[in-house]
């Protein structure tokens, strides 16, 4: 693939990352619009925890699948996102590393509620999928994009939470956030 193919493809990529993007801020939108944002708000939560489930499920049993560990790195190498849309962009190509960052960054000025739904979702997502997938480990964002940092950041850590099946967000067939099932 030359240079100017691999751009157009990661291009392409993030434009399909940016419909995801907004669809999950026409989501939030239409929670708020119907249950006000202090209700919206654990709809949401739910919602992601689940995803996060279903995606790292699969992930996991790949994992076990091909005989690997559940580990943070063995996260990184099965994980389910388009990689190129992050790791492949330049500040050449324009906008903020991630695609949804960017995309839910257009919304603040009219929408300013939707920030902590933005910042919701990678704090949710990014928690239940590792510790989901190894059963023994959580994990904390100490730098995101969406709070106007230059770069996101996190750090891992063992839990004994996570190790007896309770999570930050939910547990595995108990109800999650907002009540329900996961």
């Amino acid at each position: 693939m030359s240079g100017g193919e691999k751009v157009t493809a990661i291009q392409e990529v993030r434009l399909a990352c940016r419909q995801f993007a907004m669809l999950y801020f026409q989501f939030c939108k239409t929670l708020v619009e119907a249950f006000g944002e202090e209700g919206a708000l654990p709809l949401a939560q739910k919602t992601i925890f689940r995803l996060s489930l279903d995606r790292t499920d699969r992930i996991r049993q790949k994992a076990e699948e091909a005989g690997l560990a559940p580990t943070v790195d063995n996260f990184a190498r099965l994980n389910d996102l388009p990689f190129a849309a992050w790791q492949e962009w330049t500040p050449e190509m324009g906008g903020l590393r991630c695609p949804y960052a960017e995309t839910w960054g257009q919304y603040y000025e009219d929408h300013p509620w939707f920030k902590k739904f933005a910042s919701l979702y990678c704090d949710v997502i990014d928690t239940t999928n590792i510790e989901n997938f190894s059963r023994t480990t959580s994990h904390r964002i100490t730098a995101n994009l969406i709070w106007g940092d230059p770069a996101c950041e996190r750090e891992y850590f063992e839990s004994d939470a996570v190790k007896n099946g309770v999570f930050t967000y939910g547990c595995r067939g108990e109800p999650a956030a907002g009540g329900g099932e996961p």
